[in-house]
């Protein structure tokens, strides 16, 4: 806001700059360049629903790995929390180091964890609900979940049936594709009475497991398998079918094909996609380090035709534009879906894929290619913002943004004001995201980078974006993983705990992380009022601070001028009386509840620039900013 003068008769004439309206952080150049809604330095605040800056709720740890379990007495990394309502209500599984955990009592005093029989990977993990069941990848691992058992999807998988309609000498019609996950398939035949030899699609096999004839099952006594040759020989000719061109004889059997076992076993991570409908959804796999560009998905089979994630065709999968960069994650857009990759100059790094019918009503899902520009830094930082896909890119968050309403998008950047601090950050393919009460969290290092979705958004021409969203950054989040529930939210630190924000708590302990402090603050940008070849000074009345009122609050203030790194000048507590939640040491009688002014009551002499810091880094106290009054008055040129 332009400063505004106040003659005051013969005295030097005083003017005052007022900043309010405040939006978010901008880190995006130096503080003295920014404008006055926005700051340089403003940790572990967020936007209240007017739009002001209020410090962010704390974190509390609700449950951890059993010390039982350490591995060389230390806990083990969280590297999932998984979530699924199944027909026997809501389940969740924690996967911390090479366990899994039934977590139990969520939000009660009997939270607990129990482990499952088995040893996982010690990686990161990723699920889906899907045909009643929870199935989690590891990288490492495919696995189903009913609700009570745990079990490799290979004990689950479906054996196709491979060919149907053959002459006991083989042939026939080819009718499923063979399953990635299970040896397993089916041949069926039509008998004609007099053959004893039935040659299966394959060779070599690795066994039979059962011999139907016109519905029964045969005694192994009733026939011989040669192995090699991929021969049923039966000691009595089959009779032919009562009805003409009825298949009459089944034979499961098992062969192996070398490599098939790992492919599912080593994506990381699966996406739903589809035209709508049971029968139109399938769930696409991809993440697999060996075959980056590749993703492969479920198919849907007798008798009920719905989607089952323990049946991928050999034959379902798809080539996504060069190797050269990964598929990362997918997003669902409009009647797309998105199939994010790694940065390639060479090559697209976002395409789509749509769903539709061939002439015979089998879904097919057809690729194009999209848009060439940013691609995604890692496979845990996709998440949306309401309806906007986004992701971390090596520039920056970046938002998928459609131009028409066709299947025309652009990459456009939305984290301006944070871009400068958050590239700069090692590790981002290990960033982690969810979207959670209107905001984008995007977890990395111990810091979590904010994106607003409830207020107005900004244009930044150097964005090239129509659009930026308002940003926060957030210290001391260990988060690895998040779970967000019905407006909850939860995550998973590097030593084995289930953290939980305290959303649900409306004492004042809800701001302190562990009974830890929150330390936040707003400072103004670096303000030369106007003129940074002129001295000013602040007088001693005039300028004050209206910060939010809470049952336990204050701030203490600082000014940082450009000759100095700055002066504690105010600290004060404005705490309010609450029956409900008294502090014997910070007691007060005071009980108007309505914003808190606190005056600085400080001279500041012969300034170019100046800064107020208000900041507060007590635990158990809230705190927010509503707007700074600054009166200064005008001296002469300064030495420059």
């Amino acid at each position: 806001m332009p400063a505004i003068s106040i003659p005051t008769g013969s005295s030097p004439a005083s003017y005052t700059t007022i900043y309010d309206k405040f939006r978010g952080v901008d880190m995006s150049t130096d503080p003295a360049l920014i404008d006055t809604t926005r700051s340089p330095d403003a940790p572990n605040l967020i936007s209240d629903t007017g739009g002001y800056p209020e410090k962010r709720h704390g974190w509390k740890t609700v449950v951890e790995q059993p010390e039982a379990d350490y591995t060389a007495g230390s806990p083990g990394r969280v590297n999932g929390i998984h979530r699924a309502v199944l027909s026997s209500g809501e389940v969740r599984l924690v996967h911390i180091g090479t366990k899994l955990y039934q977590w139990t009592g969520w939000d009660t005093a009997a939270e607990a964890l129990t482990a499952l029989t088995g040893a996982y990977a010690d990686a990161r993990s990723t699920s889906f609900t899907c045909a009643g069941k929870l199935w989690i990848l590891t990288g490492s691992e495919y696995l189903v979940y009913d609700g009570q058992t745990i079990a490799d999807v290979s004990t689950v998988a479906y054996a196709p049936l491979t060919t149907f309609s053959a002459p006991p000498a083989g042939g026939g019609q080819t009718l499923e594709g063979v399953n990635l996950l299970t040896p397993k398939r089916r041949n069926a035949f039509q008998a004609d009475g007099t053959s004893k030899d039935y040659q299966l699609d394959t060779a070599p096999i690795t066994g039979v497991s059962e011999v139907k004839v016109n519905g029964t099952v045969q005694e192994t006594s009733a026939y011989t398998v040669d192995l090699t040759a991929g021969k049923v020989k039966f000691s009595t000719a089959p009779a032919k079918p009562a009805i003409t061109g009825e298949d009459n004889v089944e034979i499961a059997f098992t062969a192996t094909v070398e490599g098939y076992a790992d492919i599912i076993r080593k994506c990381r991570f699966a996406a739903s996609y589809g035209f709508g409908g049971d029968m139109g959804e399938r769930i696409f796999f991809s993440g697999h380090p060996d075959k980056p560009n590749v993703d492969w998905h479920c198919e849907i089979h007798a008798p009920d035709y719905r989607p089952d994630p323990a049946y991928v065709p050999d034959t379902s999968f798809a080539y996504i534009g060069s190797d050269a960069n990964a598929v990362m994650g997918y997003r669902r857009i409009n009647q797309y879906q998105a199939i994010l990759k790694s940065t390639n100059s060479a090559d697209a790094t976002v395409f789509l894929r749509s769903a539709g019918t061939d002439a015979d009503g089998k879904a097919v899902f057809s690729l194009s290619q999209g848009v060439a520009g940013a691609g995604a830094a890692g496979m845990y930082s996709i998440a949306n913002l309401g309806d906007e896909g986004l992701f971390l890119s090596e520039t920056g968050i970046t938002g998928i943004a459609s131009q028409d309403m066709g299947s025309h998008y652009a990459l456009q950047n939305r984290s301006y004001f944070i871009d400068a601090q958050l590239t700069k950050e090692p590790n981002l393919a290990e960033a982690a995201a969810v979207e959670w009460n209107g905001y984008y969290l995007l977890a990395l290092n111990g810091r979590c980078y904010v994106l607003d979705g409830k207020q107005y958004k900004s244009y930044k021409p150097q964005s090239r974006g129509d659009y930026v969203y308002e940003c926060y950054y957030w210290t001391n989040i260990p988060a690895r993983c998040w779970l967000e529930c019905g407006g909850s939210l939860w995550f998973g630190t590097p030593d084995g705990r289930i953290c939980r924000f305290k959303t649900d708590e409306t004492g004042m302990s809800r701001f302190s992380d562990d009974g830890a402090a929150i330390p936040a603050r707003w400072a103004t940008k670096a303000d030369d009022d106007g003129n940074f070849a002129l001295l000013k000074s602040i007088p001693l009345r005039g300028t004050a601070i209206m910060i939010k009122p809470y049952t336990r609050s204050g701030a203490s203030v600082a000014i940082r001028t450009d000759h100095d790194f700055g002066v504690s000048v105010k600290s004060e507590r404005t705490n309010i009386f609450d029956f409900s939640d008294i502090d014997f040491d910070s007691f007060t009688f005071e009980t108007n509840d309505s914003p808190q002014v606190i005056p600085m009551n400080r001279k500041i002499k012969r300034y170019k620039t100046c800064q107020i810091v208000v900041e507060n880094n007590k635990p158990n106290e809230g705190f927010g900013v509503y707007g700074i009054v600054k009166r200064f008055q005008k001296l002469r040129p300064a030495r420059i």
